[in-house]
């Protein structure tokens, strides 16, 4: 079945025009494509299938779908790497568990609580999920670089339970101004890179980073690397005045009320009340 685009966005990007009838169209094409994938290139998956059959529901296959719109082949191929990755950074005894703070992520309270990525309650215009990402709150002397992943990956799974999020994409806003340089850990960029580019099925919209340190121009050619060419893409560096730093963001219709207060926007994040709310609903 064919498929059917918006126009290009501020960002550029098409979103698909979805129907019952393509939806189901679909999930069918992705299971004759997973068929196809060789066994041995998909051997977590099969793990995945034994283990936790519960979570391979529909709903999480069509966010694969979502994020490679509607090319069932590209979706088989993220869905098949996603299990590869996460059980890399979640290990045998954890990769399978749901991913909510009493399941996979019990032991990393710790990293979740430093708030290195945080999801704001806000969305820009077209309903995109914004993402807050303070590269000062690192300390890497307090936790394992794999528990400051698997916080990462929970932010990014809470930000998907939102389906306009699914469909339009993700807004990332990086406040690295106070950063020092002994606080970026490249084994980290390098392990989150890895896992939005082509396992976790978030589409990545855009990356705002904000007031970049004066260090920025050594590091920036290595996270580049990291990155690769589709998420350089999304990349989109603001410098110069506070004033002047909302202004370009709010021209990408993130406005001043969509915006923490760490650069000067109207939001006050409380990420410890956040994580104790999802605590509570069992995630």
């Amino acid at each position: 079945m064919s498929v059917s685009f918006s126009e290009p966005d501020q960002y550029g990007q098409v979103h698909p025009n979805e129907t019952e009838a393509l939806i189901t169209a679909k999930l069918q094409d992705l299971e004759v494509e997973i068929a196809k994938i060789p066994k041995d290139q998909k051997e977590v998956f099969e793990q995945a299938k034994i283990k936790c059959p519960e979570q391979l529901t529909p709903e999480f296959k069509l966010m694969f779908l979502r994020c490679e719109v509607f090319n069932a082949d590209l979706a088989a191929l993220r869905l098949v790497k996603y299990w590869e990755k996460r059980l890399e950074i979640f290990g045998s005894d954890r990769a399978f568990l749901p991913l909510t703070q009493n399941g996979a992520l019990k032991d990393d309270a710790l990293a979740l609580s430093f708030g290195f990525f945080q999801l704001t309650p806000c969305k820009d215009s077209s309903g995109r999920s914004i993402m807050f990402v303070d590269p000062s709150r690192q300390d890497k002397t307090k936790y394992e670089r794999e528990s400051m992943a698997r916080s990462a990956w929970y932010v990014f799974h809470s930000a998907l339970e939102d389906v306009d999020t699914q469909k339009k994409g993700l807004v990332v806003i990086v406040y690295p101004k106070k950063a020092k340089f002994t606080q970026l850990d490249r084994g980290l960029a390098k392990l989150n890179m890895e896992s939005i580019k082509g396992c976790i099925p978030v589409r990545m919209s855009a990356i705002h980073l904000c007031h970049p340190p004066t260090f920025f121009r050594i590091v920036f050619p290595i996270f580049r690397l990291f990155m690769g060419e589709r998420l350089v893409k999304r990349f989109r560096l603001h410098s110069g005045s506070e004033e002047s730093v909302l202004g370009k963001l709010a021209s990408f219709s993130v406005t001043k009320d969509a915006v923490p207060s760490e650069i000067g926007g109207n939001i006050v994040l409380d990420h410890t009340g956040w994580l104790e709310d999802r605590k509570a609903d069992g995630k």
